[in-house]
């Protein structure tokens, strides 16, 4: 039955094309729960036209019989008398409100009020009604925004949406449901004939594991669901009747309706932490998925940003092949038009990045803006996509209007996972290797602010020595395995423990309640077993100690040790030695991946002293002279023994504002072995008022190439507020304002001029040929004052630790080398025998290329073979050869989870290496 009713939703706003309107959140919904009620069956019975958007003004006499929707929201121009028209003509208003349900009920009774029927219908009805009159909506909305003729068979499309209202009683709506839905999407085609991709996101988040599924899981519709490994796990045992629904759209051998992005077990600050911790996460999240869904997820991504130029290398060689580039906590990443880009490492490896962010599906602003981003999409992308994302809240309705249009035909568009879409998607851009000045995440304000954690700043120079001192017992291991291929049960048990430490530490993450304490003891057991292979042949009697290096490059460690009778010869390896009873102070040089064994017991006379290594205000050795400041108590300058130009200046400091005052200066070690200066003082405030105690040890030893400086604070006032401008640091500062900046990204020697140039490792400053470096030891935020000086942020609010450790050096030419050896536990073991039959020292590893790291080294399981992770540090392709003192069988190329690529090549006793710049890449050496 057709009738000249009309149906009107009134109000001063549209859907708008060509840039988002905001609006609140109620009035958008109002307006989008009147235009779906006017698609109620009850409502179009009798109707001469699909419900349309008008303005108040053109209904100032309303027509009889019109039906019209009011959305809550500004006051409409109305004449003062409308309702007494609207009563004289029979026209039938209701309220639009932010509710659909009272929406509808409103209307129902706004319409039974005047004797109109109004029947009750199930939902799986009246959703594909208000499904298709969305989808018209937005269609006809479209053809304005592409400023294109209407090409909508109106009259068609209205006679199906007519037939479907009376086939209700019969049950056969349903076709002619879809025969509409398809007229537009042949007029969707004929404005845009290329594919548009439509992605279902589900966020995981851990403080609402409860909430439910969005309704394209049960329908089979894509899903993308993005969350932590710890946070899936924590579903599996507290959601148990959740996970089960998620856990069976994965059927083996069938390809499943959802992708799970997974790019970390647990989320954390991994930009700023060691290789080997960022590879642990990377690697445990793989495995938790493999665990619960017996699949490996091919997706990066997460919340809480991790960002890095290296990073799409990381994620190819552990086996990902799609990532996630968008921002979801505000992070700094480059700025990309399309939705999709190939991202590339510096080495040239990348991943396919998906890069647009999904539009939040509970917003009734998403949907009210809908078309606008659809516009978009289509005129700027090269694979038009609209993304919608699910975070924890009931989506709007719209959201459901969507998915029922979509039952009818896919008039928009078709939804797709995140994998498919790369898939059938066009890649938009080729971005290239990004700058780390392209990356910021700003974890300062995140833990101070927002976690309110005690160790916002301390947690990561304890997190970066406990991961070495894993990676050094794991290494130790390995060398023993290298030497003895079939490990005894002890050894075995030793080594699930040490990975058991591990994943406590890893778990724990950046912060200050983890013991060591078992740590420690696995790696002196780990020393004490590989101590006891190589002086398998040695003579019994000969008292002395073992120190070995875990790192692949020469170290000359620098040891404090007791039980020593007797003064021993200054010989190699030992470079340097001072003794006071029956302590020893060493400088011990000892060879990649080795040993260096040195006599506990000696008759040598008194070492000579070659210069003195403190005196007065200066603190020096072969390398370099350090000078105390009188008045300040800080670093006056440092300078080199050749050109002797002053390379930095140090001094401790409160932001915003204090003066370092010295109490007492005085030199506390002068030996053949060690100098060493202490200088004690105070902070105080523009008012003199005393904000910190400090205590600042410079400390030189002969023959290392670094100034060690130790800073103990006692704070009066703590700082509170913004952690980047309220905060204890240690400020250094150069000479030159035209100097240039690099720090130590993931291994890479970056230029920056970055505000806030943060790195856990080191920051040089380059004025010529001259590189001067700051050696941060994990202490990760940096910013700059000025031009010619940058703070080392200690304290901000709420930081517990006092006690922090800097290294200077001049001019290395591979500083992740020194950045690394200094983080790195020097074991040692104590034994009764002599020096081992090869000789004092020796190698069990080597590597003859030094700008390429060794990170890690450890067995495989209880079976002949070692595996090293190593990453490429200055830049430059090449190839190098890894030997071992006992030659391997077989070597081959692994992937980050241990599958093996392809086999390498022997060259003599050695394995020949490829690598391009900055690649990270794994191998596996097997003795059989």
């Amino acid at each position: 039955m057709t009738t000249d009713r009309q149906l009107h939703v009134l109000s001063a706003y549209r859907l708008p094309t060509s840039y988002p309107l905001s609006l609140s959140s109620d009035e958008t919904a109002a307006w989008l729960n009147g235009h779906a009620a006017l698609w109620h069956p009850a409502a179009l019975a009798g109707a001469g036209q699909p419900p349309q958007a008008s303005n108040s003004y053109d209904h100032d006499s309303p027509g009889p019989g019109f039906l019209y929707a009011l959305p809550q929201g500004p006051t409409l121009f109305q004449p003062d008398d409308w309702s007494m028209r609207v009563e004289a003509a029979g026209a039938i208003p209701f309220h639009a409100t932010a509710s659909r349900a009272e929406t509808l009920a409103n209307m129902k009774e706004a319409m039974t009020a005047k004797g109109l029927p109004f029947p009750d219908l199930p939902d799986d009805v009246t959703r594909l009604f208000a499904g298709l009159g969305f989808g018209y909506l937005l269609t006809e909305t479209l053809f304005d925004a592409m400023d294109h003729v209407h090409l909508l068979d109106v009259g068609g499309f209205w006679l199906d949406v007519t037939n479907a209202v009376e086939a209700i009683e019969s049950g056969e709506f349903r076709d002619h449901l879809k025969a509409a839905a398809e007229k537009l999407q042949q007029a969707r085609e004929q404005l845009y004939s290329g594919a548009v991709y439509w992605l279902d996101w589900a966020f995981l988040d851990p403080q609402n594991l409860d909430a439910k599924w969005p309704e394209s899981l049960p329908r089979g519709i894509p899903l993308t669901l993005l969350g932590s490994g710890e946070a899936l796990e924590r579903l599996a045992a507290e959601q148990p009747e959740r996970f089960a629904e998620l856990r069976s759209k994965f059927v083996p051998d069938l390809p499943s309706s959802v992708d799970v992005c997974c790019g970390s077990y647990r989320e954390r600050e991994d930009a700023l932490m060691p290789f080997e911790s960022q590879l642990w996460n990377l690697r445990e999240a793989r495995r938790t998925v493999k665990k619960l869904f017996g699949v490996e997820p091919d997706a990066y991504g997460r919340k809480k940003s991790a960002f890095h130029p290296q990073l799409p290398s990381w994620l190819q060689h552990m086996g990902y092949k799609h990532a996630v580039l968008v921002s979801f906590d505000g992070a700094l990443i480059p700025s990309l038009r399309g939705t999709a880009a190939n991202w590339p490492g510096p080495d040239g490896r990348g991943v396919d990045a998906f890069t647009r962010e999904p539009l939040p599906a509970h917003d009734p602003q998403t949907f009210f803006n809908l078309v606008y981003h659809l516009h978009q999409a289509i005129t700027s992308d090269a694979a038009p996509t609209v993304a919608l994302a699910h975070k924890g809240q009931p989506p709007f309705d719209s959201y459901r209007d969507l998915l029922a249009l979509d039952e009818l035909a896919p008039v928009l568009g078709n939804w797709t996972g995140l994998g498919r879409y790369f898939t059938d998607a066009v890649t938009g851009d080729y971005i290239g290797s990004q700058p780390a000045d392209e990356f910021f995440a700003d974890y300062l304000d995140d833990r101070v602010t927002n976690e309110h954690r005690p160790d916002p700043v301390g947690g990561f120079p304890r997190h970066a020595r406990l991961r070495r001192r894993i990676d050094a017992a794991f290494t130790l291991a390995a060398l023993h395995r290298t030497l003895t291929p079939s490990p005894g049960e002890a050894e075995v048990a030793d080594l699930e423990a040490l990975a058991a430490a591990e994943d406590a530490i890893e778990r724990d993450g950046a912060n200050e309640s983890l013991s060591p304490v078992s740590l420690e003891v696995l790696e002196s057991a780990f020393a004490k077993r590989l101590a006891d292979r190589i002086q398998v042949r040695s003579a019994d009697g000969q008292p002395g100690v073992l120190v070995f290096n875990p790192c692949g490059f020469t170290r000359r460690a620098a040891l404090e040790l007791d039980g020593f009778r007797g003064m021993i010869a200054v010989a190699d390896p030992v470079k340097a030695a001072e003794f006071s009873g029956t302590t020893a102070r060493l400088v011990v040089e000892v060879p990649p991946m080795g040993y260096a064994w040195v006599p506990r017991q000696g008759t040598a006379p008194a070492p000579k002293q070659r210069m003195k290594l403190a005196e007065g205000l200066t603190v020096r050795n072969e390398f370099f002279e350090a000078d105390v400041d009188a008045a300040t108590g800080g670093l006056r300058g440092v300078r080199d023994l050749k050109a002797r130009g002053n390379r930095f200046g140090q001094q401790l400091a409160y932001n915003p504002g204090s003066k370092m005052v010295a109490r007492d200066i005085a030199v506390t070690n002068t030996g053949t072995a060690l100098g060493e200066i202490t200088s004690r003082g105070v902070l105080l405030d523009e008012h003199d008022q005393e904000l910190a105690t400090f205590t600042q040890r410079f400390r030189a030893w002969l023959g290392r190439p670094v100034l060690e400086l130790k800073i103990d604070l006692e704070l009066k006032h703590e700082p509170t507020g913004y952690p980047w401008h309220s905060y204890f640091a240690a400020r250094f500062g150069w000479r030159d304002d035209r100097a240039v900046l690099f720090r130590g990204v993931n291994g890479a020697n970056t230029m920056t001029g970055y505000t806030r140039p943060v790195s856990p490792d080191y920051l040089e400053v380059r004025i010529g040929s001259e590189r001067s470096f700051l050696f941060t030891g994990g202490l990760p935020f940096l910013q700059r004052h000025g031009k010619r000086a940058a703070d080392v942020i200690l304290v901000p609010e709420g930081e517990r630790t006092r006690s922090f450790e800097l290294l200077l050096s001049l001019d290395r030419e591979q500083p992740m080398q020194t950045a690394q050896g200094w983080v790195s536990p020097t074991s040692v073991a104590f034994t009764e025998k002599g020096p081992p039959s090869a000789g004092a020292t020796g190698w069990l590893g080597h590597i003859d290329m030094p700008s390429l790291l060794l990170t890690s080294l450890r067995p495989v399981g209880g079976s002949p073979a070692v595996v090293g992770q190593f990453v490429e540090c200055a830049g430059f392709a090449g190839t190098s050869e890894v030997q071992f003192a006992r030659s391997p069988t077989t070597a081959m190329l692994v992937d980050g989870m241990g599958h093996e690529l392809q086999e390498l090549m022997k060259s003599g006793d050695g394995v020949a290496l490829d690598f391009s710049a900055g690649e990270t890449l794994r191998a596996k050496f097997v003795w059989v």
